[in-house]
This record gives structure tokens, C-alpha cells and sequence, in this order.
């Protein structure tokens, strides 16, 4: 199988649970480091789907970040190919930019382990059916955004209604962080704690959410991510 692109969009915002599980089930995953200057295709040949990750930046700002042009345009390729797409956060933002939806900004940052509660739809969805009960996943994000047309929305947080939605059978994006283990928490809170701080977030609390439920969703983000795994093929 050819392998699966990942595009990296920030120093800390890696494949986490994603990567591993890719990895558990046998498919090869390239890392793109766009956000330092890796060049970005816009082409999805060569790869059995495309995975991106979250960033600081908004998908809107794409005079600032050319790169994030390349990734709308990839996906938009990607899309027409007919191959597998999932986007965390700023991939999901971008998902729904390339898909023909708005992204703009919040009415307020979620930052932190908030309640995501599933619509009846995710009963029947391929990654997770059977998994429906509400889940506390990270979130670290300013931006939101319409759900792109034909999408199917699969999940809501009380700050954000549009949490996680799919687009044609095997196009997913999560607004919240499903790939986000406890040590890749610890990560992004250490290198930046001052930010979050002037934000009104205690870092100490933020951590203290995660050791709580993190630990508890590692199985359920091995499972979702090892279905949509199976879609590659």
C-alpha cells in the first residue's frame, strides 16, 4: 500500500495517536513540516490518503501561509481522486474551506478537556459506531467554522456545534484533538504555558483535565483511527 501523508502545521502538533495507529496497522505515514518550509504537494499521488494536523495559524490566512493555499488545494484534489482524508483541528478548518464552507472566528477560544456529545448520525458512521458515549478531548482552538455543503455533522461541543463531520464516505474532520496523549499534552503545555496564562488558563488545571481523561480515550482513538485506516484500502 502506498504510504499516507501527514502535513504538520506546528513544532508540537505531531500525529500523536494518529501516527501510532496508522503505524499498528501496517501503513506507512510521510511527514510534511509545512509550517517550516517543506514544500507541500498539491497532488495526492503517490499516497494512499492525506492526514493534517493542527497549527496556530487560521485557515483564512493564507496570504501569511502560503502553504495553507497548498493544503486547501490538496484536499481538494484529494477529494476528486477519491482518496481518504482526515484533518485535526486546522485540518478540519481546512477541510471545510476546501469543501465550499466559511471558517471564521469563535465567539470564544476553547482551550482545554471539554464534553463532545454525538448526533444519531455517528451511530451509523464507519469510525464510530458503537462508540458513541460523550468523550472529554482536547481542544485548543479560536476558529469554527459552516459545515461545508452535503457534509454530515457527527458531533457538538457546547462552545462549538460543529465538532467533527463527514464529508462524501471517507473525508472526516475533527474540530477537537482525538490524537492528543497524555505526553503530547504535556508537550504543548510546556511550550506554552506563558500564552496560556495570559489567556486565563492554569496550565497546572489544564494538565490536571488531561491525567484525568486522556488516559481513557487512548483505546478510543486507536480504534477510530484504525478504522479509517481500513479505508485506505
Amino acid at each position: 500500500m502506498q504510504p499516507v501523508l501527514f502535513i504538520q502545521n506546528g513544532e508540537t502538533e505531531g500525529p500523536g495517536l494518529l501516527g501510532a495507529a496508522l503505524i499498528g496497522a501496517g501503513v506507512d505515514l510521510v511527514t510534511v513540516h509545512a509550517w517550516r518550509g517543506d514544500l507541500v504537494p498539491t497532488d495526492p499521488t503517490g499516497f494512499s490518503g492525506v492526514t493534517i494536523g493542527g497549527g496556530a495559524m487560521s485557515a483564512y490566512e493564507t496570504a501569511a501561509h502560503p502553504f495553507l493555499q497548498h493544503q486547501i488545494d490538496l484536499l481538494q484534489a484529494t477529494r476528486t481522486a477519491g482518496k481518504p482524508v482526515l484533518g485535526l483541528c486546522l485540518g478540519a478548518q481546512l477541510m471545510a474551506a476546501a469543501f465550499g464552507g466559511k471558517v471564521f472566528a469563535n465567539t470564544q477560544r476553547e482551550i482545554g478537556l471539554q464534553p463532545v456529545t454525538f448526533t444519531p448520525a455517528a451511530d451509523r458512521d464507519p469510525l464510530w459506531r458503537g462508540h458513541t458515549a460523550p468523550i472529554h478531548p482536547v481542544h485548543w482552538h479560536r476558529d469554527t467554522f459552516a459545515l461545508p455543503p452535503a457534509a454530515t455533522l457527527l458531533a457538538s461541543s457546547a462552545f462549538t456545534p460543529h465538532q467533527l463531520f463527514r464529508v462524501d464516505a471517507t473525508l472526516y474532520g475533527f474540530q477537537f484533538h482525538l490524537e492528543i496523549d497524555l505526553p503530547m499534552l504535556r508537550e504543548m503545555i510546556a511550550a506554552d504555558t506563558a500564552p496560556l496564562r495570559t489567556l486565563g488558563i492554569d496550565p497546572v488545571a489544564f494538565l490536571a483535565d488531561g491525567e484525568r481523561h486522556l488516559p481513557g480515550l487512548d483505546p478510543l482513538a486507536r480504534v477510530v483511527f484504525t478504522r479509517w485506516a481500513a479505508l485506505l484500502r
